[in-house]
């Protein structure tokens, strides 16, 4: 919702694609359809691609993700918080600030 406005027919700065703001590339991991703007088509993308990196997360730092640690691994290149040791003091300050925005969204009142 933050990048894309929920719209599916938005392309990202990177070449992202769909509401979910996914590169070309990692969208070819899991379909071979190009039908970004499809929600039918981007939801299931998007929900393999969180359930790969929940569960890279949980085998790799022997803990629950948090809504902190699932921006940051939604929002950088594969394998950069695993060299931050998954600890988020360790993240670059413009990525932890961010993930903390979010974390704030997420946790916000309704």
């Amino acid at each position: 919702m933050l990048e894309s406005g929920n719209t599916d027919r938005v392309v990202g700065r990177a070449g992202e694609v769909s509401r979910y703001q996914i590169s070309p590339a990692l969208w070819k991991a899991y379909t071979d359809s190009r039908d970004y703007r499809d929600p039918a088509v981007s939801s299931p993308v998007a929900l393999q691609h969180w359930s790969r990196l929940y569960h890279y997360f949980l085998a790799n730092a022997g803990r629950t993700p948090s809504d902190f640690d699932m921006y940051v691994l939604w929002n950088t290149r594969a394998g950069y918080y695993r060299t931050c040791g998954f600890n988020p003091q360790r993240v670059h300050p413009a990525v932890r600030d961010h993930a903390e925005r979010f974390v704030n969204l997420v946790n916000r009142p309704q």
